[in-house]
This record gives structure tokens, C-alpha cells and sequence, in this order.
């Protein structure tokens, strides 16, 4: 049997749209707790989360942050950037904001998130679902 255009379009149309960014891949308003860096269990205490309007809300020891998240899925790209407590000093939370705004892809499956980049760096999250 021949499908016709008409019935293939409107197949096409049935079909569920991939989402567009990872806060639109992520279930929303989950709350992603870092575990670990480079594959080594997190130094520092961090988590986000992902808001289907791109923008990203996270709590660092310097306490929130806020950004834009600007490019689709699998890239990722920080834009206006702000920590909320300019000037805290906390070397953990300078590194995460360091690591999180050099992370380029990201992939999320069922409650768990990786970020990671061309040189082979990464942030591995996973869902808490006490948050």
C-alpha cells in the first residue's frame, strides 16, 4: 500500500516536536544536583535548574545565580551570566561558575544531566527529587 503525501504529513504532524533547548528536554523545574567533575566526585556543592523559558536559576556556597541558556539542544551556551552576591570569594563556586560557562552539550535521561565540552571536561547532575 502507497501512502499518499497528504496521509504522510499528517503523520509527520502526529509526531510529538523534539524539544529545542535542554531546559525544554529536562522535566520541568527539576532541581539538578552536581555529583561529580571530570569524573571525580564534586568538590563543591552546586545545583540548577532548567526553566522551559531558557532561563537558569542555580545556588552556588556564594549562594543564587541566574542565566540565560541560548542554544539549542545538544549545544549549550550561558548568556547573562549573574551571580547574585557579586564579589564572593568561595573558590568552589568561582570554579563550578568557571566549569558550567565552558560546558558546550548537554544530555539528559531520565533523572540524570550531563554538561560537557570539546576538551573533554564535564558536570554530571542528578535530579533530586526531595527539591
Amino acid at each position: 500500500m502507497r501512502l499518499t503525501l497528504p496521509a504522510a504529513l499528517l503523520a509527520l504532524a502526529a509526531c510529538s516536536p523534539l524539544p529545542d533547548t535542554v531546559g525544554e528536554a529536562a522535566p520541568a523545574g527539576t532541581m539538578w544536583r552536581l555529583e561529580t567533575v571530570n569524573d571525580a566526585p564534586a568538590p563543591y556543592a552546586a545545583s540548577l535548574r532548567l526553566m522551559k523559558n531558557d532561563r537558569v536559576w542555580g545556588i552556588t556556597a556564594c549562594g543564587p545565580f541566574s542565566a540565560q541558556q541560548t542554544a539549542p539542544l545538544p549545544w549549550l551556551e550561558f548568556a547573562e551570566f549573574a551571580p547574585e552576591t557579586p564579589g564572593c570569594d568561595d573558590p568552589g563556586a568561582a570554579a563550578f561558575y568557571a566549569a558550567l560557562k565552558s560546558m558546550d552539550f548537554a544530555e539528559v535521561f531520565e533523572n540524570r544531566m550531563l554538561l560537557s565540552n570539546a576538551a573533554g571536561q564535564n558536570l554530571f547532575f542528578r535530579a533530586d527529587p526531595d527539591a
